[in-house]
């Protein structure tokens, strides 16, 4: 039976890359939005007597700020562990490698809509080395 390897290292490069890049951005995600959510509890007594917001719609707003944040922290940190895993797996199971890079890659696209930029590096560093370790040449071994 012949196994199918890959020959390019450019999928373990761009994944440890983007795993190191990526914790710190999944971190900033996480604290910043604890850190509004935060914020915008101790604020609220305040801002009840001189804004038309009660003081429990702006309690509900930092609860979900933190949750958000939380979220955000959770898939950035699954993204980093499938980064890594797919680009350790790059040479050995290319395909499988591939497909946990591209899900990766989705994972870390998500809070750059909350503004988190340095996802964006992250998405463009594992859906390249997605991209490579789907489309890489594949030598047959046999065993």
């Amino acid at each position: 039976m012949s196994q199918v390897k890959g020959t390019s290292s450019a999928p373990l490069i761009m994944g440890i890359i983007g795993g190191v890049i990526g914790l710190p951005s999944a971190l900033c995600s996480g604290v910043c939005g604890a850190a509004v959510g935060s914020a915008l509890s101790a604020s609220a007594n305040e801002a009840a007597y001189s804004s038309e917001l009660s003081e429990e719609t702006i309690n509900q707003i930092a609860d979900t700020a933190s949750a958000g944040g939380n979220a955000m922290l959770a898939l950035g940190i699954i993204a980093v562990v499938l980064g890594i895993i797919g680009g350790v797996m790059g040479k050995n199971k290319p395909s499988v490698a591939g497909g946990l890079l591209m899900v990766a890659a989705v994972l870390s696209l998500i809070p750059v809509f909350m503004g988190n930029l340095l996802s964006f590096v992250v998405f463009v560093l594992f859906l390249i080395g997605g991209i490579i370790s789907f489309t890489q040449k594949k030598v047959a071994i046999n065993e």
